[in-house]
């Protein structure tokens, strides 16, 4: 399992190196959004686990139809086009729900978990697309997945090392706080490896906010999918990525952290 971990982790690496660097926004938006219709139609199986209803397709559908709207934004620099955008789709998905046959004691939860879905996956991961049209994009999508990641393989090795005591017993059994305290500091350590190699225009305050927010922000976001899982009783949210479940499994933590960069870097960093 731990072989097939870190071959899979090796191959993922590669390729979205070769994906990030290669400075296209049209192609790394058809990668985010590929990587959003599966992470939406994984939560939507983990809320049918449930025995919740939900508008699936409509839901994927709207959520791709997001996606491209982040990517429309950052071509024709049109800021009003998004709220436009959550418009329609809050719009669409009521008439959706209108003409549906759905029973109406479902009409209500089912529009709430297709929403949740649409702006837990779509609307905060499509933040990356922003990210890749600043001056620096492909330096700032890297320096993101660097720190959560090397927060996620810290706080993994320190609780295997050293956990003792849990972190979120009822959410998440296994994470620890010396897992948690581990991972901090590797992301911590991330973000000045960071600024001393490719993202110089990081000044030490900003290495040091946003290694220690990044950190902190990723393990509320493996939390709060833990908390979903756990809910529906799932185990994993795929089996698209070998070792490591599924695609939502994997970016938890950069779900929540890509908006935190965007809004950190464009209110205090010179784009």
């Amino acid at each position: 399992m731990h072989t097939t971990r870190v071959i899979t982790s090796i191959i993922g690496v590669i390729a979205l190196i070769a994906i990030i660097g290669q400075g296209n926004l049209l192609v790394f938006w058809l990668v985010v959004s590929c990587a959003t219709v599966v992470g939406l139609l994984e939560f939507y199986t983990i809320v049918q686990a449930r025995k919740l209803p939900v508008y699936r397709l409509p839901g994927v559908l709207l959520g791709w139809l997001l996606s491209l709207n982040f990517l429309l934004v950052s071509t024709f620099e049109n800021k009003l086009l998004t709220n436009f955008t959550i418009t329609l789709l809050v719009l669409a998905l009521l008439l959706y729900a209108l003409l549906t046959k759905r029973s109406l004691a479902d009409s209500i939860p089912a529009l709430a978990s297709t929403l949740l879905g649409i702006f837990y996956v779509s609307w905060l991961f499509s933040h990356l697309i922003l990210l890749y049209d600043f001056k620096y994009g492909r330096e700032f999508i890297f320096y993101l997945l660097l720190v959560v990641w090397s927060g996620d393989t810290g706080a993994y090795y320190c609780g295997k090392a050293f956990g003792k005591h849990r972190l979120a017993p009822v959410i998440s059994p296994k994470k620890t706080i010396e897992g948690s305290i581990g991972g901090t500091v590797a992301s911590l350590a991330a973000s000045c490896i960071a600024k001393w190699t490719f993202l110089p225009l990081l000044g030490y305050k900003d290495c040091v906010f946003l290694g220690l927010g990044l950190a902190i922000i990723a393990q509320l976001g493996d939390l709060c999918e833990s908390m979903i899982k756990r809910g529906a009783d799932v185990k994993d949210s795929g089996t698209i990525l070998p070792g490591h479940g599924g695609i939502l499994d994997r970016v938890d933590g950069v779900l929540c952290a890509a908006p935190v960069l965007y809004y950190y870097s464009l209110v205090f960093l010179v784009m």
